[in-house]
Protein backbone atom coordinates (compact mmCIF):
# COMPACT_ATOMS: atom_id res chain seq x y z
CA UNK A 1 0.00 0.00 0.00
CA UNK A 2 1.31 3.28 -1.14
CA UNK A 3 2.66 5.46 1.74
CA UNK A 4 0.41 8.66 1.53
CA UNK A 5 -2.77 6.19 1.36
CA UNK A 6 -1.81 4.51 4.78
CA UNK A 7 -1.32 7.67 6.54
CA UNK A 8 -4.77 8.46 5.23
CA UNK A 9 -6.45 5.47 6.03
CA UNK A 10 -5.02 5.64 9.64
CA UNK A 11 -5.94 9.02 9.99
CA UNK A 12 -9.81 8.26 9.66
CA UNK A 13 -9.30 4.97 11.52
CA UNK A 14 -7.87 6.90 14.82
CA UNK A 15 -10.33 10.30 13.87
CA UNK A 16 -12.83 9.62 16.79
CA UNK A 17 -10.26 8.84 19.09
CA UNK A 18 -8.53 12.53 18.81
CA UNK A 19 -12.46 14.28 18.75
CA UNK A 20 -12.97 16.06 22.26
CA UNK A 21 -14.47 13.94 24.83
CA UNK A 22 -17.27 16.14 25.21
CA UNK A 23 -17.82 16.17 21.74
CA UNK A 24 -18.20 12.25 21.34
CA UNK A 25 -20.52 12.45 24.33
CA UNK A 26 -22.56 15.33 22.74
CA UNK A 27 -22.90 12.54 19.68
CA UNK A 28 -24.35 9.70 21.71
CA UNK A 29 -26.92 11.58 23.73
CA UNK A 30 -28.85 10.42 25.33
CA UNK A 31 -26.99 7.07 26.10
CA UNK A 32 -28.74 6.56 28.99
CA UNK A 33 -32.24 7.30 30.51
CA UNK A 34 -33.34 11.20 31.02
CA UNK A 35 -34.13 12.13 34.69
CA UNK A 36 -36.71 14.88 34.39
CA UNK A 37 -37.48 16.86 37.56
CA UNK A 38 -40.89 17.69 38.21
CA UNK A 39 -41.64 20.34 41.58
CA UNK A 40 -45.24 18.70 42.52
CA UNK A 41 -46.22 16.06 43.56
CA UNK A 42 -48.23 13.12 41.13
CA UNK A 43 -51.78 13.82 40.32
CA UNK A 44 -51.22 17.77 39.67
CA UNK A 45 -51.25 19.19 36.64
CA UNK A 46 -47.80 19.52 35.88
CA UNK A 47 -47.06 16.21 36.91
CA UNK A 48 -49.70 14.92 34.37
CA UNK A 49 -48.98 16.18 31.26
CA UNK A 50 -45.14 15.62 31.77
CA UNK A 51 -46.08 12.28 31.77
CA UNK A 52 -47.54 12.52 28.38
CA UNK A 53 -44.73 14.23 26.88
CA UNK A 54 -42.33 12.19 27.87
CA UNK A 55 -42.92 8.77 26.23
CA UNK A 56 -42.92 10.91 22.87
CA UNK A 57 -39.58 11.98 23.77
CA UNK A 58 -38.61 8.77 25.09
CA UNK A 59 -39.88 7.30 21.57
CA UNK A 60 -38.23 9.86 19.62
CA UNK A 61 -34.34 9.38 21.43
CA UNK A 62 -34.84 5.94 22.43
CA UNK A 63 -33.90 6.23 25.84
CA UNK A 64 -36.59 6.78 28.54
CA UNK A 65 -37.26 9.98 29.96
CA UNK A 66 -38.02 9.69 33.75
CA UNK A 67 -40.31 12.18 35.59
CA UNK A 68 -39.52 12.49 39.16
CA UNK A 69 -41.17 14.60 41.69
CA UNK A 70 -39.39 16.52 43.93
CA UNK A 71 -42.53 18.86 45.73
CA UNK A 72 -41.94 21.93 47.76
CA UNK A 73 -41.11 25.75 47.69
CA UNK A 74 -42.94 26.55 44.30
CA UNK A 75 -40.72 23.74 42.86
CA UNK A 76 -37.53 25.27 44.03
CA UNK A 77 -36.46 21.82 45.46
CA UNK A 78 -36.41 20.60 41.85
CA UNK A 79 -35.33 23.77 40.35
CA UNK A 80 -32.35 23.96 42.85
CA UNK A 81 -31.49 19.91 42.20
CA UNK A 82 -31.69 20.56 38.27
CA UNK A 83 -29.02 23.58 38.26
CA UNK A 84 -26.89 21.68 40.54
CA UNK A 85 -26.92 18.49 38.47
CA UNK A 86 -23.87 18.23 35.60
CA UNK A 87 -25.00 20.15 32.17
CA UNK A 88 -25.13 17.39 30.15
CA UNK A 89 -28.52 16.50 29.07
CA UNK A 90 -29.37 13.70 31.20
CA UNK A 91 -31.34 16.06 33.97
CA UNK A 92 -34.15 18.46 33.01
CA UNK A 93 -36.70 20.04 34.52
CA UNK A 94 -40.57 20.25 33.76
CA UNK A 95 -42.33 23.62 35.15
CA UNK A 96 -44.98 25.76 34.94
CA UNK A 97 -45.23 29.68 34.90
CA UNK A 98 -45.14 29.53 38.86
CA UNK A 99 -41.35 27.89 38.89
CA UNK A 100 -40.38 29.62 36.03
CA UNK A 101 -42.03 32.98 35.54
CA UNK A 102 -42.80 34.11 39.23
CA UNK A 103 -40.48 32.25 41.38
CA UNK A 104 -37.79 35.10 41.38
CA UNK A 105 -39.88 37.54 41.86
CA UNK A 106 -41.33 35.81 45.36
CA UNK A 107 -38.80 34.62 47.28
CA UNK A 108 -35.57 36.94 47.65
CA UNK A 109 -32.50 34.92 48.37
CA UNK A 110 -32.41 32.23 46.12
CA UNK A 111 -29.12 30.59 45.04
CA UNK A 112 -30.74 30.40 41.14
CA UNK A 113 -32.53 32.64 38.47
CA UNK A 114 -34.31 31.01 36.19
CA UNK A 115 -33.36 32.82 33.03
CA UNK A 116 -29.63 32.60 34.32
CA UNK A 117 -28.93 29.15 35.37
CA UNK A 118 -31.37 27.10 32.91
CA UNK A 119 -31.72 26.69 29.32
CA UNK A 120 -34.99 27.33 27.83
CA UNK A 121 -35.63 24.09 25.31
CA UNK A 122 -39.47 24.56 24.44
CA UNK A 123 -42.52 25.44 25.60
CA UNK A 124 -45.56 22.71 25.42
CA UNK A 125 -48.62 23.81 26.61
CA UNK A 126 -50.97 26.61 27.39
CA UNK A 127 -54.19 26.31 29.27
CA UNK A 128 -56.84 29.39 30.88
CA UNK A 129 -58.23 28.63 34.34
CA UNK A 130 -61.43 28.63 35.93
CA UNK A 131 -63.13 29.90 38.89
CA UNK A 132 -64.73 27.03 40.50
CA UNK A 133 -67.10 26.56 44.24
CA UNK A 134 -67.73 23.70 45.80
CA UNK A 135 -71.39 22.38 45.94
CA UNK A 136 -72.15 23.64 48.94
CA UNK A 137 -71.81 27.18 48.45
CA UNK A 138 -74.81 28.98 47.69
CA UNK A 139 -73.92 30.68 44.28
CA UNK A 140 -75.22 29.62 40.54
CA UNK A 141 -72.86 32.15 38.83
CA UNK A 142 -69.61 34.28 39.25
CA UNK A 143 -71.80 37.65 39.57
CA UNK A 144 -73.54 35.67 42.62
CA UNK A 145 -69.91 34.60 44.32
CA UNK A 146 -68.61 38.37 44.13
CA UNK A 147 -72.24 39.53 45.82
CA UNK A 148 -71.52 36.45 48.37
CA UNK A 149 -68.16 37.47 49.17
CA UNK A 150 -68.99 41.15 49.45
CA UNK A 151 -71.61 40.58 51.89
CA UNK A 152 -69.08 37.93 53.61
CA UNK A 153 -65.69 39.52 53.67
CA UNK A 154 -62.97 37.58 55.17
CA UNK A 155 -65.60 34.09 55.95
CA UNK A 156 -64.85 32.11 52.06
CA UNK A 157 -61.48 30.30 51.71
CA UNK A 158 -59.89 29.99 48.26
CA UNK A 159 -57.46 26.63 47.83
CA UNK A 160 -54.16 27.10 45.53
CA UNK A 161 -52.00 24.75 44.26
CA UNK A 162 -49.49 26.60 46.42
CA UNK A 163 -48.56 29.98 47.78
CA UNK A 164 -47.21 31.99 44.71
CA UNK A 165 -48.07 29.52 41.92
CA UNK A 166 -50.12 30.23 38.90
CA UNK A 167 -53.71 29.41 41.05
CA UNK A 168 -52.55 31.67 43.70
CA UNK A 169 -51.03 34.42 41.64
CA UNK A 170 -54.87 33.97 39.88
CA UNK A 171 -56.49 34.37 42.83
CA UNK A 172 -54.48 37.35 43.99
CA UNK A 173 -55.54 39.12 40.56
CA UNK A 174 -59.18 38.22 40.88
CA UNK A 175 -59.17 39.45 44.70
CA UNK A 176 -57.91 43.00 43.75
CA UNK A 177 -59.69 43.24 40.54
CA UNK A 178 -62.99 42.75 42.43
CA UNK A 179 -62.01 44.26 45.82
CA UNK A 180 -62.74 41.32 47.99
CA UNK A 181 -61.63 39.60 51.02
CA UNK A 182 -61.18 36.02 50.32
CA UNK A 183 -58.50 33.52 52.39
CA UNK A 184 -56.17 32.04 50.75
CA UNK A 185 -55.31 28.21 51.90
CA UNK A 186 -52.49 27.04 49.79
CA UNK A 187 -51.74 23.24 49.47
CA UNK A 188 -48.91 21.43 48.25
CA UNK A 189 -50.03 20.82 44.43
CA UNK A 190 -53.36 21.43 42.79
CA UNK A 191 -54.55 17.91 43.43
CA UNK A 192 -55.04 17.94 47.24
CA UNK A 193 -56.62 21.60 46.31
CA UNK A 194 -59.21 19.81 44.45
CA UNK A 195 -59.55 16.74 46.99
CA UNK A 196 -60.86 19.60 49.82
CA UNK A 197 -62.55 21.77 47.19
CA UNK A 198 -64.78 18.49 46.51
CA UNK A 199 -64.91 17.66 49.88
CA UNK A 200 -66.12 21.44 50.66
CA UNK A 201 -63.53 22.48 53.25
CA UNK A 202 -62.42 25.14 50.78
CA UNK A 203 -65.24 27.05 49.19
CA UNK A 204 -63.62 28.31 45.92
CA UNK A 205 -60.78 27.15 43.84
CA UNK A 206 -59.47 29.07 40.38
CA UNK A 207 -57.00 26.44 38.95
CA UNK A 208 -57.27 24.78 35.77
CA UNK A 209 -60.31 22.73 34.70
CA UNK A 210 -58.82 19.23 33.57
CA UNK A 211 -57.76 18.97 37.54
CA UNK A 212 -61.42 19.93 38.83
CA UNK A 213 -63.24 18.36 36.01
CA UNK A 214 -64.31 14.86 38.59
CA UNK A 215 -65.17 17.18 41.24
CA UNK A 216 -67.38 18.48 38.63
CA UNK A 217 -68.70 15.91 36.84
CA UNK A 218 -70.00 14.41 40.29
CA UNK A 219 -71.29 17.57 41.37
CA UNK A 220 -69.52 18.60 44.23
CA UNK A 221 -67.54 20.90 42.66
CA UNK A 222 -69.48 23.98 40.38
CA UNK A 223 -67.17 25.56 37.52
CA UNK A 224 -68.57 29.55 37.11
CA UNK A 225 -66.42 31.42 34.60
CA UNK A 226 -63.47 30.94 32.85
CA UNK A 227 -60.50 33.48 33.15
CA UNK A 228 -59.86 33.75 29.13
CA UNK A 229 -60.85 35.93 26.59
CA UNK A 230 -62.95 33.27 24.50
CA UNK A 231 -65.07 30.89 26.14
CA UNK A 232 -63.28 27.16 25.87
CA UNK A 233 -64.09 24.70 23.71
CA UNK A 234 -63.99 21.80 26.56
CA UNK A 235 -66.73 24.50 28.44
CA UNK A 236 -68.42 25.80 25.30
CA UNK A 237 -71.79 26.63 28.47
CA UNK A 238 -69.36 28.35 30.56
CA UNK A 239 -69.14 31.98 30.16
CA UNK A 240 -65.89 34.35 30.59
CA UNK A 241 -65.34 36.17 33.15
CA UNK A 242 -66.21 39.32 31.73
CA UNK A 243 -69.03 37.71 30.55
CA UNK A 244 -70.31 36.78 33.41
CA UNK A 245 -69.35 40.09 35.37
CA UNK A 246 -66.12 40.74 36.00
CA UNK A 247 -64.22 42.36 32.73
CA UNK A 248 -61.03 41.83 31.63
CA UNK A 249 -60.08 39.02 34.18
CA UNK A 250 -57.49 36.10 32.41
CA UNK A 251 -55.13 33.97 33.93
CA UNK A 252 -53.85 31.28 32.74
CA UNK A 253 -50.70 28.51 33.05
CA UNK A 254 -48.30 27.14 30.98
CA UNK A 255 -45.38 24.70 31.15
CA UNK A 256 -42.06 24.61 29.53
CA UNK A 257 -39.32 22.15 29.40
CA UNK A 258 -35.49 23.57 30.06
CA UNK A 259 -32.01 22.24 31.02
CA UNK A 260 -29.19 23.59 33.45
CA UNK A 261 -26.99 25.97 31.88
CA UNK A 262 -24.45 25.57 29.93
CA UNK A 263 -25.91 22.79 28.33
CA UNK A 264 -24.48 21.63 25.33
CA UNK A 265 -26.07 23.39 22.22
CA UNK A 266 -26.40 19.89 19.95
CA UNK A 267 -28.10 18.03 22.86
CA UNK A 268 -30.91 21.11 23.56
CA UNK A 269 -31.59 21.32 19.46
CA UNK A 270 -32.25 17.61 19.60
CA UNK A 271 -34.25 17.95 22.76
CA UNK A 272 -36.38 21.11 20.84
CA UNK A 273 -36.42 19.24 17.77
CA UNK A 274 -38.13 16.15 19.59
CA UNK A 275 -40.33 18.45 21.58
CA UNK A 276 -41.46 19.81 18.48
CA UNK A 277 -42.51 16.64 16.58
CA UNK A 278 -44.23 15.36 19.61
CA UNK A 279 -46.47 18.59 19.57
CA UNK A 280 -46.77 18.60 15.72
CA UNK A 281 -46.26 15.25 14.75
CA UNK A 282 -47.95 12.71 16.96
CA UNK A 283 -51.46 12.40 18.93
CA UNK A 284 -50.57 14.25 22.00
CA UNK A 285 -52.09 17.48 21.36
CA UNK A 286 -55.52 15.20 21.74
CA UNK A 287 -54.03 13.82 24.93
CA UNK A 288 -53.58 16.89 25.76
CA UNK A 289 -56.79 18.17 24.54
CA UNK A 290 -58.14 15.09 26.99
CA UNK A 291 -56.82 16.94 30.09
CA UNK A 292 -58.15 20.25 29.04
CA UNK A 293 -55.36 22.27 27.78
CA UNK A 294 -54.15 23.12 24.70
CA UNK A 295 -50.23 21.72 22.95
CA UNK A 296 -48.34 24.82 22.28
CA UNK A 297 -44.99 24.57 20.94
CA UNK A 298 -42.51 27.50 21.39
CA UNK A 299 -38.69 27.29 19.86
CA UNK A 300 -36.13 27.98 22.48
CA UNK A 301 -35.44 31.48 21.96
CA UNK A 302 -39.28 32.52 21.84
CA UNK A 303 -39.28 30.42 25.35
CA UNK A 304 -36.41 32.33 26.52
CA UNK A 305 -38.46 35.87 25.58
CA UNK A 306 -42.40 34.94 26.48
CA UNK A 307 -40.73 33.45 29.94
CA UNK A 308 -38.83 36.97 30.94
CA UNK A 309 -42.56 38.62 29.78
CA UNK A 310 -43.83 36.74 31.83
CA UNK A 311 -41.41 37.34 34.99
CA UNK A 312 -42.39 40.91 34.49
CA UNK A 313 -46.34 40.24 34.02
CA UNK A 314 -46.39 38.52 37.14
CA UNK A 315 -43.77 40.02 39.15
CA UNK A 316 -45.63 43.32 38.93
CA UNK A 317 -48.69 41.50 40.56
CA UNK A 318 -46.79 39.94 43.13
CA UNK A 319 -45.08 42.94 44.23
CA UNK A 320 -48.82 45.06 44.16
CA UNK A 321 -49.84 42.12 46.53
CA UNK A 322 -46.98 42.28 48.72
CA UNK A 323 -46.17 38.44 48.37
CA UNK A 324 -43.15 37.29 49.76
CA UNK A 325 -42.07 33.81 50.58
CA UNK A 326 -39.31 32.41 52.29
Amino acid sequence: MPATRRRLLTAALTLPCILPRGALAQAAWPARPVRVLVGFPPGGGVDIVARLLMPKLAERLGQPFLVENRAGANGNIAMEAAVKAPADGYTLFYGNVGNLGVTNALYRDLSFDTLRDFAPVAQTMESSLVIAVADAVPVRSLADLLGYARANPGRLNAGSAGAGGPSHLALELFKRQAGLDIIHVPYRGSAPAVQDLAGGRVQMLIDGYSLMRGAVESGRARVLAVAAAERQAILPAVPTATEAGLPGFEAGSWHALVAPANTPPAVLRRLEAAVEWALRETDLPQAFAGQGVAARFRNAAETRAFIAAERERWGGVVREAGITLE
